[in-house]
């Protein structure tokens, strides 16, 4: 049999024969092997080596494994940890995955899984230190509130915007695909305006049925309609001096749109079941990935409102169009998630930033965002490379396979990218409902959740379901 791994293995366990077993097994491939049966002579015998492969087992008579797990991170070298126990349970198993451990093995120890995980353990070091030169650097998470960011030209010229219009309390439109950061950019408004101290009110107008919709915004006194056991307040209320933000204004009834106007015209408003005058005197931002003047010639969007809300419009450009923006953006997600889910990501690679910024990301930001946060979790060791990252986007690419009318704008006269040939569409078709049927069952058939891990809106997901019939066992959707 060839040798397993060039680099030394450390076993940190107490007990002996295990230890003299496995010396035995790996020293004929020609591998040095180091033990030791308690937790602090393990680690001064690792400080030894810079790469290195730890066999840890998680009770020792000195140490709990996993704060020596915890340690062997901390010391920022090149090692990979295989954790060994004979009392597996889940807090141990999650903590253990918390700290970065390569592999997870259970007593009595088959000697096949350890040469697999041993062999795991090289690829990863080999990979690591081969690509050391040509890794990416994540920068330290920054502090700021908002994720507008980029360098390309276009990008410039939406920032410009953003300046310009937080100077007044003007109506604002903006408008962009799904996932391309519109609320990013009303935040952007809000934060550089002088009422910047004032709240920022979102509503998700595709998210809310609409008969609620109207309480939300409003408010409703007490026992105007079923279920109004109390006074609440509505979002013109709660917004006060500041900022309205309505996302995905298109899906609002046209019903509801007349009302908005009224408000927008007279700056005053009643709640549901109420008859006091309210004023509103907070900004309205809105936004959309529809065509609202096309909809307005259908008479599907009041056109008088249409123009109330677009006194000033700013478009936002798809990630496509933007690919110079990806490096920064992949790096800025990488931190931002790392230190969400207490993971010491210190590298990109460079291949795997250039394959990031070379993918179409129909899903824009939000589908990058999705992407990253799944290779950051999934994540072994200190540095992300290309394995982290192909599975997932041939993943997304069997969700996202529907084709966009950007596509075809930009010429593109087949659904698929030359990545995807060889799946044909009734396949595909099959993989979506597949997916969209297990992640409804997966959010308990909550609507709003499964559109947030799906990265569409909820006007789509509702085709979806009527187009695939999916049905839950009772037929019960959940809305919150």
């Amino acid at each position: 049999m060839e040798t397993v791994c060039a680099e030394p293995i450390v076993i940190i366990d107490d007990d002996k024969a295990i230890c003299r077993t496995l010396q035995l097994h790996f020293e004929r491939e020609g591998v040095e092997i180091v033990t030791a049966h308690y937790a602090h002579e393990g680690l001064e015998k690792l400080k030894k080596f810079d790469s290195a492969i730890v066999i840890l087992d998680l009770r020792l008579p000195d140490a709990d494994g996993v704060d020596i797990l915890k340690k062997i991170c901390d010391m920022g070298k090149s090692y990979y940890t295989i954790i060994i126990t004979a009392f597996p349970n889940m807090e141990s198993t999650v903590q253990a995955v918390q700290c970065g451990v390569g592999d997870y093995i259970h007593k009595p120890i088959d000697i096949n899984e350890l040469e697999s995980a041993v062999r795991n353990a090289r690829e990863f070091l080999t990979v690591k230190d081969e690509g050391r030169d040509a890794n990416i650097a994540v920068p330290p998470v920054s502090s700021r509130k908002n994720l507008l960011m980029g360098k390309s030209q276009i990008m410039k010229e939406v920032f410009k915007m953003v300046g310009m219009v937080s100077l007044s309390k003007s109506t604002v439109l903006i408008t962009g695909e799904s996932g391309t950061g519109k609320e990013l950019v009303a935040r952007a408004i809000h934060e550089s305006s002088y009422n910047a101290s004032s709240p920022f009110i979102s509503v998700n107008c595709s998210t809310i049925v609409d008969n609620l919709l109207e309480s939300e915004l409003f408010g409703h006194v007490k026992g105007s309609f079923t279920g109004a056991i109390n006074t609440k307040e509505g979002k013109f209320t709660l917004a006060k001096d500041g900022t309205l933000f309505l996302d995905e204004i298109a899906e609002m009834s046209v019903n509801l749109q007349a009302k908005l106007l009224r408000v927008l015209q007279e700056r005053e408003f009643e709640m549901v079941g109420g008859k006091t005058k309210l004023k509103a005197d907070c900004r309205i931002l809105s936004a959309t990935n529809k065509n609202l003047e096309q909809m307005v010639k259908d008479g599907e969007f009041r056109e008088e409102l249409y123009y109330r809300i677009k006194v000033i419009s700013i478009q936002l450009p798809p990630l496509k169009d933007r690919a110079e923006d990806i490096p920064d953006l992949v790096l800025f997600f990488v931190a931002k998630k790392a230190m969400e889910v207490g993971r010491n990501i210190r590298y990109v690679s460079q291949e795997a930033i250039n394959h990031l910024a070379a993918q179409r990301w129909d899903g824009n930001i939000r589908q990058l965002e999705n992407v990253i946060t799944h290779a950051v979790i999934m994540s072994r060791g200190d540095t992300l490379t290309m394995k982290n990252f192909i599975p997932l986007l041939k993943k997304q690419e069997l969700i996202e396979s529907k084709p966009h009318s950007s596509a075809h704008a930009s010429g593109h006269d087949a659904p698929f990218s030359a990545s995807r040939e060889g799946y044909k569409p009734a396949s595909l078709n099959e993989v979506e409902k597949d997916q969209i049927y297990k992640t409804l069952a997966y959010t308990k058939w909550h609507k709003g959740k499964t559109c947030d891990i799906l990265g569409i809106t909820r006007p789509r997901l509702d085709r979806k379901i009527k187009k695939y019939g999916i049905l839950t066992s009772s037929n019960h959707f959940r809305d919150n």
